[in-house]
């Protein structure tokens, strides 16, 4: 009976052994890399344009306001211009302060004010969007957020993405993030990461041509970022090839569909 029990002792740590080689085997030829990405957005620089709906609110609040409101100092002044006018007319100026009767009246001033509006040029918001085509520039679509995307190298292709580096042992995933930054963007571009923790997830397969050291692919963790300064340009890094600002309806037209689906999940719609 202890021969039998020694013999299947051995047997099952035999097992143990085999399955655990096994399963070791196969993390190692399954690893996956792990990648920070950065969402560098720039928010809305103007208010766009109101809605109807927002049109309509607005006159009712500014009509409630006006209704409700005390009279200004202009238009008192305008009532005892009125009355002076009709006492001038009565004869009766010697019960008014004609000194102050002969200055500028109420209307006169309405006039000149009125006569100054005229000669002042507005820059009508569409005017400013559409003298700024480049796709590259930051200060393109000022009543709405940009993000930026880049062609980034993924061995011997080039992807629309946003741009990401992989994560170095002793890192924290911001701090991957925040290096990945200065790399593809260089320091012109000033940007404020807004937590700590990853907004998002992605995780796509290699090429079996571009597989290294047993990775088969990357999980990407996204960082939002917003930039600081309006005026900061973007100096690609190595591996980037082209970059764009754009709005998120015109990411479509550059991200794979399964991309454009993952980080939509993270991004909140400014329309």
């Amino acid at each position: 009976m202890a021969l039998i029990l020694r013999g299947s002792v051995r047997a099952l740590q035999a097992a143990a052994q085999h399955i655990a080689s096994r399963s070791m085997s196969s993390v190692a030829a399954g690893k996956w890399q792990i990648v920070g990405s950065a969402c560098i957005t720039r928010p809305p620089v103007v208010c766009p344009p109101m809605t109807s709906l927002e049109q309509q609110y607005y006159e009712m609040i500014t009509t409630i306001e006006e209704e409700n409101s005390l009279k200004s100092d202009h238009e008192i002044r305008v009532e005892q211009d009125r009355i002076n006018l009709e006492i001038m007319k009565t004869g009766e100026a010697d019960e008014l302060d004609l000194e102050e009767a002969s200055k500028q009246t109420a209307i006169e001033f309405e006039d000149s004010c009125l006569e100054e509006l005229k000669s002042f040029e507005s820059t009508h918001l569409d005017k400013v969007n559409h003298e700024v085509k480049d796709i590259k520039s930051i200060n393109r679509a000022l009543e709405r957020s940009l993000i930026l995307v880049v062609k980034q190298k993924v061995g011997a292709a080039e992807e629309w993405v946003f741009p990401h580096t992989p994560w170095q042992p002793g890192e924290t995933l911001r701090q991957t993030c925040e290096r990945l930054v200065q790399e593809t963007c260089g320091s012109d571009l000033k940007v404020k990461f807004l937590g700590n923790a990853p907004c998002g997830f992605y995780k796509y397969k290699y090429p079996k041509t571009v597989r290294k050291e047993g990775f088969i692919g990357a999980k990407v963790f996204f960082y939002k970022c917003q930039v600081r300064n309006k005026d900061g340009s973007v100096i690609p890094g190595t591996n980037i090839v082209d970059h764009q600002w754009l709005t998120q309806d015109e990411l479509d037209t550059r991200l794979k569909q399964s991309y454009a689906k993952s980080i939509s999940k993270f991004l909140v719609s400014d329309r």
